[in-house]
């Protein structure tokens, strides 16, 4: 059975720092036995950039308190524009720092606009109010569009590195009342390997790739439209095909379902 995507966080006392580690190698199989079902033409650098951004993106939500549900749609400058999309939560956190959560992603290639600038347009929802951020970014690099995010709208700083050697990240989040001198200077990988630093567990997070997208879930939506609408999505078709843009996964709802009852 699948572990998912392994998020560890360790608290660096009197520097004020999280440190957070990320394993994706056993969520990765999921990963790819799902795009490989729903999205095989994905191109290899969108595949690398999505990859990035649910690294990036655990990061976000291992240092998150629990139960919030977060969502980021990242716009890439890019000669044929796409999109990249992300949303998870990190479930109930129990006393030991232990919890269970979700974590998927897609790219969007349909009806995106072209843009000259990166952005990250970032939506959560914590005990039922939804906050909302944009962020225009000085970057198309995945982390470093991430870090600037966190540095104009989480308004503190954040430092990522990606291995280049496995599928593996590393994150060193400021928290409040940080040593500004102390992170501008901070070496991540030296910090990761205990050097002048001590280190307690705080959390152990595990993502599943997993999305709850079904047809069901969408007919209520298309109860609201009138016959008139929906004629003009069907046409002369009988079905209409659906992408989840959570997960890329496809489904067909059939014209019939919506028919006025005789």
């Amino acid at each position: 059975m699948s572990t998912g995507l392994i998020v560890t966080s360790e608290y660096i006392p009197k520097r004020e720092g999280l440190l957070i580690r990320v394993d994706m190698s056993d969520y990765l199989i999921d990963y790819y036995l799902h795009r490989k079902d729903h999205a095989p033409d994905t191109l290899p650098e969108h595949d690398a950039k999505l990859k990035e951004l649910i690294a990036c993106f655990s990061i976000h939500l291992a240092a998150r308190t629990g139960r919030e549900t977060h969502a980021w749609t990242v716009h890439i400058v890019s000669d044929t524009p796409y999109s990249l999309f992300v949303t998870g939560n990190t479930g109930e956190i129990d006393e030991s720092g232990v919890a269970k959560g979700f974590l998927v992603g897609h790219v969007l290639t349909e009806h995106i606009r072209h843009t000259d600038v990166s952005s990250i347009h970032a939506q959560f929802t914590s005990r039922g109010k939804t906050y909302n951020s944009i962020v225009r970014c000085d970057s198309s690099d995945v982390p470093k569009m991430v870090e600037q995010f966190y540095t104009q709208s989480e308004q503190h700083p954040l430092k990522i590195v990606m291995s280049d050697t496995s599928d593996t990240a590393l994150g060193l989040v400021a928290l409040p009342e940080y040593d500004e001198e102390w992170m501008a200077a901070a070496n991540v990988e030296a910090i990761a390997a205990g050097e002048d630093v001590q280190l307690t567990p705080m959390r152990t997070v595990s993502f599943a790739f997993a999305c709850d997208c079904s047809p069901e879930k969408l007919i209520p939506f298309f109860r609201t439209l009138t016959q008139d609408a929906l004629s003009d999505l069907y046409g002369a078709d009988s079905e209409l095909q659906i992408t989840c843009p959570r997960c890329g996964k496809q489904f067909e709802i059939e014209r019939s379902v919506f028919e006025p009852e005789q």
